[in-house]
């Protein structure tokens, strides 16, 4: 199992091999990208520690989801190294008709769609608040290497940017692990 290692080259070759499987079978699957792949994919991580394509997807086909278990054999990934789990988290439907997306043109049988910065922003931002009081650790580092990339490294600049002026009042939890960080 290739497991927290997985590359973007990985899950490209894994969709690939999912791109030609759905051409025989004579399926598609839209995917809209939104956790750890987009990470990978806009650059933000620079290799690993992501398992999976989250999928801001309603539903999945059973057909599909055999031939996505197919690949994960073939290539050593989660059985469900595509899955739209997040789909019913309020903090990815609330906003999902807000997300902007990059589409990539690779696939035949794929209409592959990832999130861009921005959007990534804002998820990785709600997944801190709304994470409770232990959100998961890579949505907090994720959320620090986005605002990284956006030029943000503390509280004043986080404060004084457009992307994320009212954060404070918006996203209270989110803001007081910011707050602590002090600098990133």
């Amino acid at each position: 199992m290739i497991g927290l290692e997985a590359s973007l080259a990985d899950f490209n070759a894994a969709l690939s091999a999912l791109d030609k499987k759905l051409g025989h079978h004579g399926l598609s699957i839209e995917i809209r990208a939104i956790g750890g792949y987009a990470m990978l994919y806009n650059k933000l991580r620079i290799g690993g520690y992501t398992m999976d394509v989250d999928t801001a997807t309603r539903d999945i086909s059973p057909e599909v989801m055999e031939l996505v278990r197919e690949v994960a054999e073939e290539k050593r990934l989660d059985e469900d190294w595509i899955n739209n789990d997040s789909y019913i988290l309020p903090e990815v439907v609330d906003i999902i008709d807000k997300l902007k997306w990059q589409k990539d043109d690779s696939f035949d049988n794929i209409d592959l769609y990832v999130a861009d910065i921005g959007s990534l922003l804002i998820l990785k931002t709600r997944a801190v608040e709304y994470g409770g009081l232990a959100p998961r650790i890579t949505d907090q580092s994720d959320l620090l290497d986005i605002l990284s990339n956006l030029d943000i490294h503390n509280i004043d600049e986080l404060k004084a940017n457009d992307l994320t002026k009212g954060f404070e009042k918006k996203y209270p939890r989110c803001f007081e692990f910011l707050k602590k960080k002090v600098q990133w």
